[in-house]
């Protein structure tokens, strides 16, 4: 299991079927100075869980379909404790003037076509990937940025999707072998929106590169793990807008290291990592910082695979 998504690096048979889970919780601190309407310095924290099963299905030797759905809670905690009309302690569970609440999150159909796989056994597992990410309806309704600083009203900056129906494309690598490292492997996915959300948010083209390695350690004990994961993941966002204004906050370049451990539970495996984003490029970087935003964030993620032991006869033949 390599860094990242459970079900990454791992190709079905006909009529396999496996479920995976990945659960994230995200710790953000941030800070930023004082706004044309609001003399005073701005600081709080964000915290995120994030819930994401996933089913996949062996449609044929070659072809697996699968589907993953976000679920999700993000709470902001306000520092100052002042009335502000850009921040205070809410929940992404609620509706609030420009946002509408809720747990869910945005779905993603893909189908993979399976160039080279060699299943459980040593060799090259070649993947192309491509599907579909659908929206939910948990959206903000308007923009957050104001033009005139005398038009600013009290409004919400984040929810659990965008709203944007957008295609993906996906290329997967890995390589199993019997000496360290185990399993290595590079996954490189494009995100391009093809409709905008019903309020006018036009999202920017998104693509990652995500590589990992998993080094096998001698243990003899359940508590202790049997594999080591190291991984980097690469992550750009492109400009996106509300209407014909610019989201100031769109586009982003961040690089995430990560480190953590494997173990086996039962017939299935579960990973436990840790990822330390650094921004590279975006708000709060460069000479285009004038509230002198910052951040600091810190991700815990845990993962979860099995594959059934049945197998599906209609496709098997």
């Amino acid at each position: 299991m390599p860094v990242g998504n459970a079900s990454d690096g791992i190709g079905l048979f006909a009529g396999q079927i496996m479920f995976a889970t990945n659960l994230n919780s995200q710790y953000i601190d941030w800070s930023h100075g004082p706004t044309q309407d609001e003399d005073f310095n701005h600081w709080g924290h964000l915290k995120s869980t994030i819930l994401v099963p996933s089913i996949t299905l062996g449609l044929s030797d070659y072809w697996n379909v699968s589907y993953s759905q976000i679920f999700a809670i993000r709470k902001m905690g306000w520092g100052p404790h002042i009335n502000s009309n850009h921040h205070r302690d809410e929940s992404s569970m609620v509706d609030f003037i420009n946002a509408k609440g809720g747990v869910l999150g945005d779905g993603k159909l893909k189908f993979q076509y399976l160039l080279n796989n060699t299943g459980m056994q040593a060799g090259n597992r070649t993947f192309l990937g491509f599907g579909v990410v659908i929206p939910s309806d948990n959206v903000l309704t308007s923009s957050p940025f104001f033009q005139d600083e005398e038009d600013v009203e009290p409004h919400r900056h984040f929810a659990l999707s965008d709203g944007n129906y957008k295609g993906l494309i996906e290329l997967q690598y890995f390589n199993k072998t019997n000496y360290n490292p185990v399993f290595w492997g590079i996954k490189t996915e494009l995100v391009i929106p093809f409709a905008d959300s019903e309020y006018g948010y036009e999202a920017g083209i998104n693509y990652n590169i995500n590589i990992s390695t998993l080094y096998k350690l001698n243990s003899n004990s359940d508590f202790q793990p049997i594999g080591l994961s190291i991984g980097f993941s690469y992550l750009h966002s492109e400009k996106a807008y509300w209407g014909n204004h610019l989201d100031p906050a769109s586009e982003s370049t961040m690089a995430i290291p990560s480190i953590g451990g494997i173990w086996k539970f039962g017939k299935g495996g579960v990973s436990i990592s840790v990822q330390k984003p650094l921004l590279i490029e975006g708000i709060g970087m460069g000479q285009d910082n004038s509230l002198n935003n910052d951040f600091d964030a810190i991700e815990l993620m845990i993962g979860y695979r099995y594959t059934l032991d049945y197998v599906i006869p209609w496709l098997y033949f």
